[in-house]
């Protein structure tokens, strides 16, 4: 186990430099890794300086970007972007598109979404004075020389982070390619350096996999790409469900008595795509999620019409019933296998439904008469 591993960090923070270098990629490579913070009891820190410097350097590469398309599209000539011609619609959409000028703010608000980021206001954590206490005795992240105004920021959301971690007894590993970030860590009593994002995410892959498998299966359910685990809850629930005999409800204007009732699994849906952790180990853990069931039931009563002159009941035959009846309740899903793997290749070991139907109701009932009748 690493000197990391063993520190335990709670919460981890990411510099700006770190974003460019990866290409603003927000939603792809490591940067799209970071989602698995969202459900993690590991806190991911995005500053609110950190995010405006990502906001204004992501409108910078998409102004670019668009730059480049319409010189592109305005070289292709007038053979595929001739006027009335749906390509020259195209065109117009792709250039003048409003969905373009607000592309930046879009991807940072999903980005703070998909990955459950705290944003951070670090003017509730660092004061002006000891902003400027830093800057004047030059201490890190502020340099004996050069520009030291440039460092403001790196000040700003270090200091603010430190004070945050100190609140909340956490310790924080910062990933950045910065020298000034590396020498303020290196004196800092909560934060620690590393500049490999990938070497810096791998601390908490091991403790963040379950977590991370929630993000991913989400992901799938809703792009409609888990099929198999799918449909081994719904074996799952099969096994559960079979055989259940819950109380007989009826109407008619007979007397009636129940004779016994067994139901059995039909189909299920989830009510959301989203899960909640409730148990886990190395390779297995049990999520709990709400599911809507629907079962079919098979009843049989006795009918009965009372002699007010005898009183007593006079039996009036039986009768079988059969009905369809949903009910909403949370299921317990055990899943093992490798967690860091494909959605696909989970094992579903048992699925247990926590509020299981106890009555049904199986409608007007009446003496089966026959065809004579």
């Amino acid at each position: 186990m690493t000197d990391e591993e063993e520190k335990g960090y709670g919460a981890i923070l990411i510099d700006t430099s770190i974003f460019d270098g990866n290409g603003l990629r927000l939603e792809k490579g490591l940067l799209g890794k970071l989602s698995q913070f969202k459900q993690s009891p590991i806190v991911y820190i995005f500053p609110d300086v950190i995010k405006n410097e990502v906001l204004s350097h992501l409108e910078s590469k998409i102004k670019v970007s668009r730059a480049a398309l319409e010189k592109a599209l305005n070289d292709a000539g007038d053979h595929l972007f001739f006027e009335s011609s749906e390509l020259n619609d195209a065109k117009q959409t792709l250039i003048a598109s409003k969905e373009v000028d607000g592309l930046a703010d879009s991807r940072v608000n999903n980005f703070i979404e998909v990955t459950g980021a705290l944003v951070l206001d670090c003017g509730d954590y660092v004061s002006v004075s000891e902003l400027l206490a830093g800057y004047f005795s030059s201490n890190p992240p502020f340099a004996e020389t050069g520009k030291k105004k440039s460092e403001f920021p790196d000040a700003i959301v270090l200091m603010a982070v430190e004070t945050w971690a100190e609140q909340n007894n956490l310790n924080v590993l910062a990933i950045a390619k910065d020298g000034d970030w590396e020498n303020y860590c290196a004196k800092s009593k909560r934060i620690d350096y590393q500049e490999d994002l990938s070497k810096g995410l791998a601390v908490f892959n091991r403790a963040n996999a379950p977590y991370a498998l929630l993000v991913n299966l989400e992901k799938a359910l809703h792009e409609n790409n888990a099929e198999d685990f799918l449909s081994e809850v719904g074996a799952g629930l099969e096994s559960a469900l079979n055989g259940i005999t819950p109380d007989q409800d009826a109407d008619s204007h007979l007397y009636w008595e129940p004779e016994g009732c067994h139901a059995w699994f039909k189909e299920f849906e989830l009510l959301e795509n989203e899960f909640r952790l409730v148990d886990k180990d190395d390779d297995r853990i049990v999520l709990e999620a709400m599911a809507k069931i629907t079962i079919e039931a098979e009843g049989e009563f006795s009918l009965s019409v009372y002699d007010s002159i005898d009183r007593d009941h006079v039996y009036m035959g039986g009768i079988t019933a059969t009905t369809i009846e949903d009910f909403e309740s949370e299921i317990l899903i055990t899943v093992s296998g490798d967690l860091n793997g494909p959605i696909d290749e989970l094992k579903v070991e048992d699925v247990e439904v926590v509020s299981p139907i106890r009555s049904i109701n199986f409608g007007t009932i009446e003496p089966d008469y026959g065809e004579d009748y």
